[in-house]
């Protein structure tokens, strides 16, 4: 088995540079350059999540209901409103399409 071969962090970025700047295709670089195609998806997930600004821990956890306040209840009660509505729209869209085909097979089984 061959051993796996290691790119610096400069080659990995200018790599990515090519798909993006180029508008080569992921397959096209990484045939030309002679790297897996997955090792360069990886490198371009991996830089351009590094572009996005990180969250503080705070911010990623969900407060318990209790620890609300207020203005955070509501709009948190007010996302899942609309939530609920969408998934409603659909469920009643699936209903009626459904009882068409029902009406529709039953009709050709007569």
């Amino acid at each position: 088995m061959r051993p796996r071969p290691t790119y610096t962090e400069e080659f990995k970025q200018d790599a990515v540079r090519l798909v993006l700047n180029n508008d080569r295709s992921f397959k096209d670089v990484a045939n030309s350059l002679g790297v897996s195609i997955w090792s360069l998806r990886e490198w371009y997930k991996n830089l351009e999540m590094a572009k996005k600004p990180k969250k503080a821990k705070t911010e990623l956890k969900a407060k318990p209901p209790g620890d609300e306040t207020p203005e955070e209840q509501l709009e948190r009660l007010k996302r899942e409103n609309a939530s609920l509505r969408k998934e409603n729209d659909t469920l009643r869209m699936d209903r009626e399409i459904l009882k068409k085909a029902a009406a529709f097979f039953a009709k050709e089984s007569e």
